[in-house]
């Protein structure tokens, strides 16, 4: 049930909505602070020294949500790996000797979705248990034996972020596949690390031969390969393109107004600090008012089924 999930849904939308607010803000704090010093140190002109504060402040602005993006990327994420492996260990405990689980991020399919603003699905521990990938994840346990496994690749699937790809079949289905990331990491540099680690480990057991004697590895039940939860990454809902460009000319206008006076007087720092002021909050209504129509259109695909 979804109120005893470690991930649920509501957990996924607290972080996803920490990290928007915290990217936005680390984009938007330095135009708030670099504005509030000119009005104590420069209130009636600028200087070279204004100038520079204006070039920090831009550099601030660019940096800071890069910073925040790999720091708060996996936000809660050893909480969670804590809550679970509590929950899981106790299955883990006939495992043979040398098994050493790693923590996990999975999706079914190939294609990156998103699950209410998480691109996992679940989170579960992983492990090669001899011939066989068994996971004990929070919503779902499975098991795959190596000889349904046709390939092991990793994509990239933004720029900076890799997930690892396993396409397999079924008896009579082929073309199954799911991805998955390491979550044993802090933030998401060390992820990416992670993750490129346990693709060579996960490449190694692929070409070991197979165990002369077999161990018995759990039966859980293939890989779960349901996503009707989830939304395209790249998906738009409907009205997004026209509610983007309305409030984009909505900003550059604003932008015009206030700038626009400040430039007539020659107070070409403080219009630069406006712009990039506005310009970032005009980025976070927008994306707001995206994340409401993307909401809308899921309440109503809820409501059809």
């Amino acid at each position: 049930m979804q109120q005893d999930r470690i991930f649920s849904a509501a957990v996924r939308r607290r972080y996803s909505l920490l990290l928007t607010v915290a990217t936005f803000g680390s984009a938007l704090g330095p135009f708030v602070v670099a504005l509030l010093l000119f009005e104590v140190l420069w209130p009636e002109g600028q200087d070279e020294m204004s100038g520079l504060l204006v070039v920090c402040t831009l550099l601030l602005a660019v940096l800071g949500p890069f910073v925040i993006q790999n720091r708060l990327g996996l936000s809660g994420n050893t909480r969670l790996r804590a809550r679970l492996w509590a929950r899981v260990q106790g299955r883990l405990a006939d495992s043979p000797d040398g098994i050493e689980p790693v923590f996990v991020g999975y999706s079914p399919g190939d294609d990156v979705m998103l699950y209410h603003g998480d691109t996992d699905q679940d989170i579960g521990f992983l492990a090669a248990w001899g011939d066989t990938l068994v996971y004990f994840g929070d919503a779902f346990s499975w098991h795959l034996p190596r000889e349904r496994i046709d390939d092991i690749e990793v994509i990239e699937v933004a720029p900076g972020m890799e997930r690892i790809t396993v396409r397999w079949h079924a008896p009579r289905e082929p073309g199954r596949a799911f991805t998955f990331v390491s979550r044993e990491a802090r933030n998401m540099r060390q992820a990416r690390r992670a993750t490129a680690a346990l693709f060579g480990q996960l490449l190694a057991w692929i070409d070991l031969p197979a165990s002369s004697t077999p161990l018995d590895a759990p039966v859980l039940g293939l890989p779960p390969t349901d996503a009707t939860d989830g939304v395209a990454a790249e998906h738009m809902p409907a009205g997004s393109c026209l509610t983007a460009i309305a409030l984009s000319i909505l900003v550059v206008l604003v932008i015009w107004q206030v700038v626009n006076p400040l430039i007539e007087a020659e107070r070409y720092h403080r219009a630069i600090l406006w712009s990039g002021g506005i310009f970032v909050m005009g980025a976070l209504l927008i994306n707001t008012l995206l994340r409401a129509l993307q909401w809308a259109e899921r309440h109503d695909s809820a409501d059809v089924r």
